[in-house]
């Protein structure tokens, strides 16, 4: 994870501080105009503006982060916006309030927290097989928001895009921004003009060989600010290109989607193998007293859901244990035998000591009930959260080595136990593109599946991901259960 980054995006409940922030920062601004006649004006409209959205998120904030919109530029406001606040602030007559931000700065998002966070929206944007017109205004698959993007928060996702050489896709948002841009107080604060954006605008469409077409977009940044050397040399640059260039214009194909996307956007609800639903009396005695309710999905792999297994309260007691350690979740190396950051998950955990209170006691004993499963060896449950198009890649949960030592004494993980801690309004699904299955999220219901074969090699049929979340927060708790400890719970087979 490189220096500064904080890894905002990653989770809900990581991004609510945020808001806090956020309005602090707000009521040093507005004490700061009170000393500054000069800049009332500009000030109290930048201030009216802020407090609008602001209010708006600190009713219920869980709420408005759960809509990965407000969360992208809730840390492109944090980012960009008020470091130009500060320089706007920054007077002799009294620094006091400018102190409030500096002090600040060092825990707000950096450049990186920012690149992360417009990538999740592209994630979203991709996965899901969004229109980012209908994005800006606050439609999310065809269902309305009460949110809409700035021109500017548009133009960091086209500039984050160009970076990554997506630059058909920025040349959509950053035209977008040049649609619904207007002249206001709150641009002039953020040194926000036009021409910043007709010069990326033109920049794309370069890449894509439309020269004459970026020749144009260019020339009108030019007029937009006539002084600007660099601006006036990328003119004549682009137009001796256009000149001498006989190459055709790039063509955009739209991709298919693959089976991971559309295991997420839902085509696989009637692809399912619901075998049948039974009360399970049998995976240990204590069950024939207090049964379970359990859908089996699929044999091979075999995989059931356990219905209404823990209760509002238990999952309350999870959270609050769960919050104050929530740490950028991290994926195993077979190469470094670790954990790493990778870019492919994108959510906060942390490990639960089954014995810390007697909650998370009775809920291990209920796993290892539901199972028929020894769960002592495993790892800590872990309580995860996802925030800002929160997604993990598609991976195995197996380890499918012999060099570890933990897998060597333990056994490799047999069986998976996901746990869905929360309802997810739109998205989040978990997928078997190999199979194809996807579970959506749903609140008190747990998920469990062999990954091993009856030999204890990996079965490469449980290859799954974490669809991004596209509104809501979405709250698990992981449990791998390792083979070892089976030996005497479950007969092996050839």
């Amino acid at each position: 994870m490189a220096d500064g980054e904080k890894s905002f995006s990653t989770s809900i409940a990581g991004m609510e501080n945020l808001l806090l922030m956020e309005s602090t920062l707000i009521a040093s601004v507005q004490q700061f105009t009170e000393e500054l006649e000069q800049k009332v004006r500009r000030l109290k409209s930048l201030v009216s503006e802020l407090q609008k959205e602001n209010e708006k998120a600190l009713k219920n904030p869980e709420e408005y982060l759960n809509n990965p919109l407000n969360g992208y530029t809730l840390i492109r406001r944090m980012y960009y916006d008020w470091p130009n606040i500060e320089l706007f602030m920054t007077d002799p007559i009294n620094s006091a309030h400018v102190e409030v931000i500096q002090k600040l700065r060092p825990q707000m998002p950096s450049w990186e927290d920012l690149t992360e966070a417009a990538e999740a929206i592209y994630r979203l944007q991709i996965t899901y097989d969004l229109d980012p017109a209908d994005m800006i205004q606050g439609i999310l698959n065809n269902k309305q928001y009460n949110v809409q993007m700035k021109p500017i928060d548009l133009y960091f996702m086209g500039y984050h895009l160009f970076s990554q050489e997506k630059f058909f896709h920025s040349a959509y948002w950053t035209y977008q921004a040049i649609l619904t841009f207007e002249e206001s107080e709150y641009n002039k604060i953020m040194d926000f003009g036009q021409e910043k954006i007709y010069g990326l605008y033109g920049e794309t469409l370069v890449k894509q060989n439309r020269l004459k077409d970026g020749l144009i977009a260019i020339q009108h940044a030019s007029n937009l600010k006539p002084k600007d050397a660099r601006l006036m040399q990328r003119r004549n640059e682009i137009q001796l290109l256009a000149n001498t260039t006989t190459d055709e214009a790039s063509e955009f194909l739209v991709p298919e989607a693959d089976p991971y996307q559309l295991g997420c956007r839902g085509y696989y609800s009637n692809f399912i193998s619901k075998l049948y639903c039974v009360y399970n009396r049998t995976a240990s005695p204590f069950l024939q007293l207090a049964p379970l309710k359990m859908e089996i999905l699929q044999l091979d792999p075999y995989m059931v859901v356990y219905h209404d297994i823990i209760s509002d309260n238990e999952i309350e007691e999870f959270k609050s244990i769960a919050r104050p350690e929530l740490k950028r979740a991290t994926v195993y190396s077979n190469d470094n035998k670790q954990p790493v950051v990778v870019r492919d998950r994108t959510a906060k955990s942390t490990g639960i000591d089954e014995e810390i209170s007697a909650t998370t006691k009775r809920f291990n004993q209920r796993m290892m009930d539901m199972t028929g499963m020894d769960t002592s060896g495993s790892e800590a449950l872990q309580i995860m959260n996802y925030g800002l198009g929160g997604h993990y890649d598609t991976h195995y949960d197996f380890f499918n080595v012999t060099s570890d030592l933990k897998v060597v004494k333990e056994g490799d993980r047999i069986a998976t136990v996901l746990v869905y801690l929360s309802d997810v309004e739109q998205g989040g699904a978990t997928v078997f593109p190999n199979i194809p299955t996807a579970v959506f999220p749903k609140k008190g219901s747990a998920l469990v599946w062999y990954n091993l074969k009856n030999d204890l090699e990996g079965n490469w049929l449980t290859l799954h991901a974490a669809c991004p979340v596209l509104v809501g927060s979405k709250w698990v708790a992981n449990k791998w259960i390792r083979s070892k400890p089976q030996m005497f719970r479950r007969p092996c087979y050839k």
